[in-house]
Parts: structure tokens; C-alpha cells; sequence
């Protein structure tokens, strides 16, 4: 036997789906927030050992790139599920309104403000601890022509995983968006200036 849903109900429900998606996002900061302090942890330990250990601190970089990967992946998902409850849940008149308030006032932020500061503050702790790995190990030696082989493949791997570090961040940094904002303004100014 089926029975209708009644308008409470749909409250109820959608209710029940935002304080769940909003749960999510809590629960995504504060695994981004864990994986920065792991970061961080894993660099002391790391460069502490690498300042008195050959090679030791060539291994952190691509550990760093991974945590990183991690890091993103948060973000991404916390931006995938607060699109959601904006497009999905906050169209319904129950006075949910916070996701879409907190999208329009980023987006009227121009310059310096558009920036997401959580994106480049966590950026420069994944790069400079890569950076200052490779820079420990580098200082310990007196000249390039003395490095092994398993250096420059370490060396090389390191390099590697600072640029993936940088890559992903910046991928991540630019909102789709604006990414199709920026896309379809060029094209306006371009098929005007034909």
C-alpha cells in the first residue's frame, strides 16, 4: 500500500539530507585540517632525520604529494556537496539559505578577496616542506658531481612531486565557475573583435 507524502514529510526529509551533506563537510575540514598537521608532523620527523641520514629526507616530498592528493580530494568533494545543497536543497521554500549566501558573497569578491586563502596556506606548507627537503639534502653536499645515482633519482622524483603538489593545488584554486566565466568572456570579446 503506498501513501502519499505529505508536506511535513518533505521537510523531514530534506531536512534530514542537509544536516547529513552539512555533517559531511564538517567532517571533510576536519580531515583536511588532520591531514595538514600530519604533513607538518611527517616534515619534522623527516628533516630532523635528514639533517644526520643520507637520502632519508628525499623520501618526504612524494609522501607530501600524496597527502596532498588527499587534501585535495576533501576539498573537492566539500565543494561537490555544498553545489549540492545550493542547487538542490535551497531552491525548496524551507528557508535554507546559508550555502547559497555564502556562493554569492565569494563570487562579488574581486581581487585579493577572490582568493581562497585555506587553498594557499595549505599550498604553502605542502611546497615549502617539499622545498626545504630537497634543500636539506642539496646543502649536505659539496658539489653535484659527488651524487649517487639512487640522488638523482630521488632528486628527480622529489622535483616531480613539487610540481604535482603545485598542479593540483592550482587546478583546485580556480573554481569551475569562474573558469567558464573567464572561457565565455574571451570568446564574447573575441567573436566582437571579428
Amino acid at each position: 500500500m503506498s501513501k502519499s507524502l505529505d508536506n511535513n514529510d518533505v521537510k523531514r526529509g530534506v531536512d534530514l539530507e542537509y544536516n547529513t551533506l552539512r555533517g559531511e563537510i564538517l567532517k571533510r575540514v576536519e580531515l583536511r585540517q588532520q591531514l595538514v598537521s600530519i604533513t607538518l608532523t611527517l616534515a619534522g620527523i623527516f628533516m630532523s632525520i635528514g639533517l644526520s641520514s643520507e637520502l632519508v629526507v628525499l623520501i618526504y616530498p612524494p609522501l607530501a604529494a600524496l597527502l596532498a592528493f588527499s587534501w585535495a580530494q576533501n576539498d573537492v568533494r566539500i565543494g561537490t556537496i555544498a553545489k549540492y545543497i545550493r542547487e538542490n536543497l535551497e531552491i525548496l521554500p524551507l528557508g535554507l539559505r546559508y550555502e547559497t549566501y555564502s556562493y554569492q558573497e565569494r563570487a562579488k569578491e574581486e581581487g585579493l578577496g577572490s582568493f581562497r586563502f585555506v587553498i594557499i596556506s595549505h599550498t604553502g606548507i605542502f611546497l615549502f616542506t617539499q622545498l626545504m627537503a630537497v634543500a636539506i639534502e642539496i646543502a649536505k653536499s659539496t658539489s653535484f658531481s659527488n651524487f649517487s645515482a639512487l640522488k638523482w633519482v630521488l632528486l628527480s622524483i622529489d622535483l616531480i612531486a613539487v610540481a604535482t603538489v603545485a598542479w593540483i593545488m592550482r587546478k583546485i584554486s580556480i573554481p569551475k565557475e569562474r573558469t567558464r566565466k573567464s572561457q565565455a568572456t574571451r570568446v564574447k570579446s573575441k567573436s566582437a573583435s571579428e
